[in-house]
């Protein structure tokens, strides 16, 4: 008697402390995502590369609040479909939301190469000019020193681009993996807690 006893509130008080940490993450997710999110500026590229990269950082920690929450919260009918249904609702939005987080990577990309392209020939343009009309050159300025100044230019804004392009590639992959990672697992614990609560 005294072991059943035991055993059955040594359950209700591992769901209770379950329960307490899947809300402190679920609530800390939300204070991080809110504290993200301003100023908000959704028009801006930037702002949401920069925004769906912090929240494919922190989302991994979603799947784990919500179990913990659903396993806490099992023995509740109504609780477990709320929990379920938000778990689902989540994670298809988080899976939606990898694939903007791609494309504004890949955008934001394009957009940072484009701008060097652009900079390094109005250089280019200018080196040229100069050379076009050495009378203009400075005192103690050879042809010879803007040859060099063309080539290291040219160096510069090719290690430019290769950094720029493998930094999106990093970035894409990261924020686009946790995201999805983070929405299938949010999609199978609510499933999981629909079928749970059909049983």
């Amino acid at each position: 008697m005294d072991s059943s006893f035991s055993q059955t509130g040594n359950t209700k008080t591992s769901k209770t402390f379950c329960r307490i940490v899947g809300i402190v993450c679920l609530i800390g997710f939300a204070i991080n995502l809110l504290v993200l999110a301003l100023p908000p500026n959704p028009m801006a590229l930037e702002w949401r590369v920069a925004f769906l990269q912090q929240v494919g950082n922190r989302s991994l920690i979603l799947p784990i609040g919500a179990a913990l929450t659903l396993y806490g919260y099992v023995e509740s009918r109504r609780q477990l479909q709320q929990i379920s249904l938000l778990s689902l609702l989540a994670g298809v939005l988080l899976t939606l939301l990898c694939l903007l987080a791609g494309r504004d990577v890949a955008t934001l990309q394009q957009q940072s190469v484009l701008t060097i392209n652009e900079q390094a020939a109005k250089i280019q343009t200018q080196i040229q000019q100069a050379k076009d009309n050495p009378a203009s050159l400075p005192k103690n300025t050879t042809i010879d020193q803007l040859t060099q100044a063309s080539q290291q230019i040219s160096g510069r804004a090719e290690t430019l681009r290769e950094n720029t392009k493998l930094g999106g590639v990093r970035t894409g992959v990261a924020s686009v993996g946790n995201l999805l990672i983070a929405g299938l697992g949010l999609v199978s614990i609510g499933r999981y807690g629909i079928r749970l609560r059909r049983s």
